[in-house]
């Protein structure tokens, strides 16, 4: 069964500017990590041009997006724990699913049509997804998020073509035309990442193994379990089962702790 999106979430059209940006939101946690606080890499960004844009409106156009993604409303130590994992994380498919992650966090609309409709998709056998796919999704959604109807057609072209190209640049996805999905692995490192993130929020045992987070990596149940017994043969947590009964425990206290772990 799908899961149905959450109604009190907004869904913004801003996902249809400026990309996935991959490369410049690993360079301003870089800086981050190397002790920079927020003021000074947007300095850097705007007045160094750090990221390489020619115009000062570029260059504050990305700052601004990437400031709403991984930046506003963290905590200093969430911050410097996303920046420490980014930038030394041994597995650069990691490091772009924790971004992917930490950008569905604060995007609902990312964040319901990858957990909804690609997830869907996916476990459904389909090999691809298309334009006619999530203008579907985003269809069957209009009566519970009255603002897709106020989108002018260009507007939802731009939300449209953006996704797509969004989950390829962090790795569900591949092709240029055809968006064809890829058979997903999800290391060890993001997967500690997602579940510590999950156990700050105040989850826990079998709330944690059904979360619906787990769908943006497109993952199931039984592959969450699957990992969780990886990751307790590695230390990371304790972990046992029988049938639907779950007992989970944690080997370290919080997220900054283990991603400490992971790449010392």
């Amino acid at each position: 069964m799908p899961l149905v999106v959450n109604p009190n979430w907004q869904y913004s059209s801003g996902i249809s500017g400026k990309g996935a940006l991959v490369s410049e939101a690993r360079a301003i946690l870089r800086e981050i990590d190397q002790g920079h606080d927020s003021d000074a890499v947007r300095r850097m960004v705007i007045e160094d041009d750090l990221l390489g844009r020619r115009t000062l409106g570029s260059r504050e156009a990305i700052w601004d997006k990437l400031h709403l993604r991984y930046i506003s409303n963290r905590t200093p130590k969430s911050l410097t724990t996303l920046a420490r994992i980014v930038t030394h994380c041994p597995s650069e498919t990691a490091a772009d699913l924790v971004l992917f992650y930490e950008f569905c966090q604060v995007n609902p609309l990312l964040y319901d049509l990858t957990a909804d409709c690609t997830y869907e998709l996916y476990h459904n056998a389909r090999t691809s997804i298309d334009k006619v796919d999530i203008e579907q999704w985003l269809s069957a959604q209009d009566s519970e998020h009255p603002e897709i109807g106020n989108w002018s057609p260009q507007t939802r072209g731009k939300v449209i073509s953006s996704y797509l190209s969004i989950i390829r640049d962090f790795g569900l996805v591949t092709g240029i035309r055809q968006k064809v999905f890829r058979k997903m692995y999800v290391p060890a490192e993001a997967f500690l990442y997602a579940l510590y993130h999950q156990k700050d929020r105040g989850l826990a045992g079998k709330a944690i193994i059904q979360s619906r987070d787990w769908r943006l990596f497109l993952m199931t149940e039984d592959d969450v379990v699957f990992l969780l017994e990886e990751a307790a043969r590695d230390g990371f947590v304790r972990f046992r089962h029988a049938g639907d009964i779950y007992d989970l425990g944690f080997s370290y206290p919080n997220l900054h702790e283990v991603v400490d772990a992971i790449v010392n």
